[in-house]
């Protein structure tokens, strides 16, 4: 169409492919991939030989036409036939984008032949075939197995009852010839018994269908959808006669996952296997999101010093091995199309929050407790891109004299205001001032056990919370959002950083006026109720609101509004609180021990749990503490109850591929709040744990 010159020859051809088709009641399918006289021939016999067919299953002299055709076409056209996609491109794709391709209206074929093809390179690699030199690292031992276990676990779950994919017959022999090759990787015999199954059922379904194994379904798409009869017949060929290959026989690729995985995988999943919402969960699906999830973990240990530095007053190990299970389990329990880039960033998101909070509650505290003015308004102006313009006063003194600790208002430190609305970046002087601080704080790093030396103005502290704002306010997803969603995002943020302040004020004042009855600490008078506190500074103090809001901003298309009016905006909101303020209470729920040990203000400790002991009952310690918890969880059971009303509301409204991403987050956030439950997996601080 687009030719200079037109060629009466070409339209010929053109003419008599559609005269031929048409008398056979195709009507307007033209080849058009590159040489086309060989688009469906090479197609289909590659699919059959590849499945296992064999040169007996052909007759000898159409075998031949096609080598002699394949042949001269190779010689013609200097060996340019098709094309060859590298390794590393379709692991990041995959990362990126994992739907269908613009050429097919599944995502079952590109599944297919990703799958295929990263499969071939392990081989080829485990053979030592290729420069070992220059494949990367990373490409082999993290971004090729985790491309192929995510295909693995979501062509599993999407199989439908009836045994197929989609309700399609050539989806269905995709979704076999997918399963095959992966089933034979080293890493998965636990799930073969099961993958097998499900190809074979997968197989019934063909077979059931076999009399329209030639009838094209309408799966590709050009300049209009279309299908074809051939490829139909020969990936129903090739999927019926496909089987599991023999397992990896080279160590090389099979040390990709160390032996001690194994233990490790099994503990975790005998763990979650009590843990809502995967109790009925069959083992194989725990077992293989925990696989998925080791991927992840390796990186994310890599990562884990990106912002804060190592806490000699804090361990936190514990947590770093739930984190990536969190996003991956809940992903392959709710089935949400989501890519696994978007799921890596929460990852991160994730550690850092556990992070934040105990650098806060070490390092911040023990550098500003007496210079809490300053830490607030470094905040407020990280967070809304202003710079700071103050006089010298006495907080900014270092000695143990200076000025006494203000404690902020219930407003300020809960809604966490300022001057000025932000505009959820800061500008190119504040990112100078953040580079040079941060390049300081690297290097008054000490070789003694790696820990920081402090400069005795703090500045590394606020090179850690620069950077830790930074990560957020300037991540490119973010930048693309819309300027609500930023200026939403910076508000959040500031708050959360506020809320911590706040949270640790309460905490040194509590036992000013606190009382002790039966081992548990009351605090007899609070600056406000349990109430307004659970909801505001509490809840805020769980990272929740931010992260929602973040969560959002990744989710959403670049500079694309995802809230449609202020009533979604409205429920959102409302959404989030009732998340945040359940997180906080099933967290409280299982830390009441750490809590009591570090002194942490806690939800039990507040009057309203003992008020209603009006008879004055003596209970012991234990069966105190178990009333308390009770209560909490009633009360946090109140809060699901009210999440679950405006979910409800907010899928009437909001976009169902939004709203599945939605539940997402909330699934993960609740499922933090079930492991507290079961387990306390925050970071302990160190002097306290060991002195008790």
């Amino acid at each position: 169409m687009n030719a200079t010159v037109w060629d009466p020859e070409a339209e010929a051809y053109l003419r008599m492919v559609f005269t031929q088709q048409a008398s056979i009641g195709n009507k307007g399918g033209f080849p058009s991939a590159f040489p086309s006289t060989l688009f469906e021939t090479s197609w289909v016999v590659d699919t059959l030989l590849d499945a296992g067919f064999e040169k007996d299953d052909f007759l000898r002299a159409d075998l031949r036409k096609l080598e002699v055709a394949l042949e001269s076409n190779l010689k013609s056209e200097q060996g340019i036939v098709g094309f060859v996609k590298c390794a590393n491109f379709l692991c990041k794709t995959w990362m990126s984008n994992n739907g269908p391709d613009k050429w097919h209206t599944s995502v079952h074929y590109p599944m297919m032949l990703i799958a295929k093809a990263l499969v071939q390179f392990l081989k080829v690699w485990g053979k030592k075939d290729l420069d070992m030199e220059l494949v990367p690292k990373k490409l082999i031992s993290q971004d090729v197995p985790r491309t192929l276990l995510d295909i693995l676990a979501r062509t599993m779950r999407l199989q439908q009852a009836d045994g197929s994919w989609e309700s399609k017959r050539e989806v269905t022999a995709y979704a076999i010839l997918t399963l095959a090759p992966l089933l034979g990787l080293p890493w998965v015999d636990f799930l073969k018994p099961e993958g097998i199954a499900c190809m074979y059922r997968g197989k019934a379904y063909l077979e059931d269908n076999r009399h329209k194994w030639r009838q094209g379904e309408i799966l590709w798409i050009e300049k209009t959808a279309y299908s074809s009869d051939n490829l139909s017949h020969a990936y129903c060929l090739a999927a019926s006669k496909i089987v599991v290959p023999m397992s990896f026989t080279s160590q090389t690729v099979a040390g990709l996952f160390p032996s001690q995985l194994d233990k490790k995988i099994a503990k975790m999943s005998g763990f979650f296997a009590h843990v809502l919402p995967f109790s009925g969960a069959p083992r194989w699906k725990l077992q293989l999101s925990l696989l998925q999830s080791a991927q992840y973990a390796g990186a994310l240990k890599k990562a884990r010093h990106d912002i804060f530095p190592p806490m000699e007053k804090a361990s936190d190990e514990k947590y770093q091995e739930y984190i990536p299970f969190t996003w991956i389990g809940c992903r392959d329990f709710l089935s949400t199309a989501i890519p696994a880039e978007t799921l890596w960033e929460m990852m991160l998101v994730s550690m850092f929050n556990f992070q934040i909070d105990a650098y806060m509650e070490t390092d911040v505290w023990d550098q500003y407790q007496h210079r809490l003015p300053e830490l607030k308004a470094f905040i407020r102006s990280l967070c809304t891109g202003t710079s700071q313009k103050r006089k010298r006063t006495n907080d900014d003194d270092d000695g143990p004299e200076s000025a006494p600790k203000k404690r902020a208002s219930r407003d300020e430190a809960s809604n966490g205001s300022s001057n000025g609305m932000p505009n959820g970046h800061a500008n190119g002087h504040a990112n100078g001032k953040a580079k040079n601080a941060l390049n300081g704080s690297l290097a008054e790093q000490s070789l003694e056990g790696g820990a920081v030396r402090t400069p005795p103005n703090g500045s590394d502290v606020k090179a850690v919370l620069t950077k830790f704002v930074h990560f957020a306010l300037h991540h490119p997803k973010v930048m693309k959002s819309p300027p609500a969603m930023r200026s939403w995002l910076a508000q959040e943020l500031q708050t959360f950083l506020l809320a911590h302040i706040t949270h640790m004020e309460d905490c040194e004042e509590m036992p000013a006026s606190s009382k002790t009855a039966n081992g548990m600490v009351i605090w007899q008078k609070p600056r406000t109720t349990f109430f307004n506190w659970v909801r505001t500074t509490s809840a805020d103090h769980t990272s929740c609101p931010y992260s929602f809001v973040f969560f959002l901003c990744l989710i959403g298309e670049s500079g694309k509004e995802i809230i449609g009016n202020i009533q979604q905006r409205y429920a959102l909101e409302d959404a989030c609180r009732h998340l945040a303020t359940m997180c906080r209470q099933y967290n409280d729920f299982g830390s009441v021990l750490r809590d009591q040990e570090e002194k942490n203000l806690n939800s039990v400790n507040f009057p309203e749990f003992d008020a209603w002991n009006v008879d004055g009952q003596v209970m012991s310690t234990k069966l105190l503490s178990e009333q308390r918890k009770s209560d909490l969880l009633a009360v946090a059971e109140y809060e699901r109850r009210c999440l679950a009303r405006v979910i409800e509301e907010l899928r009437e409204t909001l976009d169902p591929k939004v709203m599945e991403k939605l539940d997402l987050f909330v699934q993960v956030t609740d499922l933090y709040g079930q492991i507290y439950v079961a387990r306390d997996i925050g970071i302990r601080r160190v002097e306290q744990s060991q002195a008790a």
